[in-house]
């Protein structure tokens, strides 16, 4: 599952450069009214066209959240659940799903994050299962769950790391985005570009 933030990317990079897995790779736009899926979409397609010149081949595909017309901001991780399994139950053999969920991420309140996101996922997957539909287990992986910010950082190569993208409320230019500065994933990007002396 993969958003095209220092997180997943690093999860990507691990997975193309220490496995030998065959991977599909799958970003879900997520519309809503922080705006942010454009600027996304640019960062995945880069992305996913530099890991296949410099890596190796895997399956690419996408789908759309539209929630648009909602004030409410929805809820990421549940979000994610349910795309991992419609994308794992049309992903024939798979067994496994990746997420760049990451300890020092989660507050308090996010704590069981992981144990919700894969109850829900459970519960829809089950209904396949009863058809006969996907495998009989799929088992989540969290390849980057105990790295910090500056050593997911320190980990991608630096073309790599600038073409990466963390801002929920970009600042349309033209037809470009400005990360916004003042969300919580702009603040942890400034923190690691202080906490390494460099720019991302």
């Amino acid at each position: 599952m993969f958003s095209g933030g220092l997180d997943s990317t690093a999860v990507l990079v691990r997975l193309l450069s220490e496995t030998a897995d065959d991977l599909r790779v799958h970003h879900i736009r997520m519309v809503n009214r922080e705006g942010r899926a454009d600027a996304e979409q640019r960062a995945t397609d880069a992305i996913v066209a530099w890991c296949h010149a410099h890596y190796r081949a895997f399956q690419y595909s996408q789908s759309t959240l539209d929630f648009s017309c909602l004030e409410a901001i929805p809820i990421d991780y549940l979000s994610v659940a349910y795309v991992a399994c419609q994308v794992a139950i049309d992903t024939p053999g798979c067994d496994r799903i990746a997420v760049g969920t990451l300890a020092r991420d989660l507050d308090e309140i996010k704590r069981s994050v992981c144990a919700n996101q894969r109850r829900v996922f459970a519960a829809m997957y089950e209904c396949y299962l009863t058809r006969k539909l996907g495998e009989p287990a799929l088992e989540w992986l969290y390849p980057v769950y105990a790295l910090t910010k500056p050593q997911i950082a320190s980990m991608l190569p630096a073309d790599l790391l600038h073409l990466t993208w963390s801002c929920r409320r970009p600042v349309h230019e033209g037809t470009n985005f400005k990360p916004c500065g003042t969300c919580k994933p702009c603040a942890a990007r400034a923190s690691i570009s202080a906490a390494l002396t460099i720019s991302i």
